[in-house]
């Protein structure tokens, strides 16, 4: 069964490649142009409801049944790509159960995540500036995890994309208490972030700031090492692989 419009409770159209795929009412609209929204170019929504005239996406994005602990656990994931050696975890992260593995692996899933449902399971977010929402997260007390979101692409009519939510396209660190790193010894996992460390050292800004990792060579008391980063936070110091 089809979903319904949350405007009108009409029935919805699936949506692919952007455009509706019942186009029969479509013929009776030949006025009305409904812009491409697949791809890179538009959010994610996957119905179009005629009766409106608009994109829809009633589906909560992430299930409501996900959890915080699953959150947390898919960025501690995102840091063991990068650096297998994290600080030591609390239970259940250290040796997570084979649901809470599962559920991470779904907090990665291709779909963009949409910040009003990501609310309702990790708290209300506060404004870090336009488009920037800014979760608490037990693991990194010390910092914000701020999501950057969009409404609607490009091409997209804003009126169209009305009610729809705002998307996540992407996620960083920033700090919420304590100070910023003031000597060569506050190079330690979890405690700086790259714009700090940027400033400290007198770092060239990054070219790629999207990225959600950086590694960054640096000289510490004379010695070369590297700086790894991900979403911004140091997950990691060491001294220059071989590779």
């Amino acid at each position: 069964m089809s979903p319904k419009c949350e405007r009108c409770d009409g029935p919805l159209v699936p949506v692919e490649y952007g455009m509706p795929i019942d186009d029969t009412p479509y013929r009776r609209h030949e006025r009305r142009e409904i812009y491409y929204t697949g791809g890179c170019m538009g959010p994610p929504a996957p119905w179009w409801c005629w009766s409106c005239e608009r994109f829809a996406d009633p589906e909560p994005r992430p299930s409501r049944s996900m959890t915080v602990e699953g959150y947390q656990l898919s960025l501690l994931n995102d840091m063991r790509g990068v650096s297998p050696s994290l600080p030591e975890l609390p239970a259940p992260y250290d040796d997570p159960p084979e649901a809470l593995a599962e559920e991470a692996a779904a907090w990665r899933s291709p779909d963009l995540l949409k910040i009003k449902d990501m609310a309702v399971i990790l708290g209300e977010p506060v404004s870090g500036g336009p488009s920037l929402h800014r979760f608490a997260l037990p693991l990194w007390p010390d910092f914000w995890l701020e999501h950057k979101s969009m409404n609607n692409g490009f091409w997209v009519e804003p009126e169209s994309m009305e009610g729809v939510g705002d998307y996540v396209v992407d996620k960083r660190f920033v700090r919420r208490s304590g100070e910023p790193m003031r000597s060569a010894d506050d190079m330690r996992p979890w405690s700086v972030l790259r714009t700090e460390a940027e400033a400290f050292f007198g770092w060239e800004p990054t070219r790629h700031p999207n990225m959600y990792y950086h590694v960054v060579p640096f000289e510490l008391g004379g010695r070369p090492m590297e700086a790894y980063f991900v979403h911004d936070l140091l997950v990691q110091v060491s001294e220059p692989s071989e590779s």
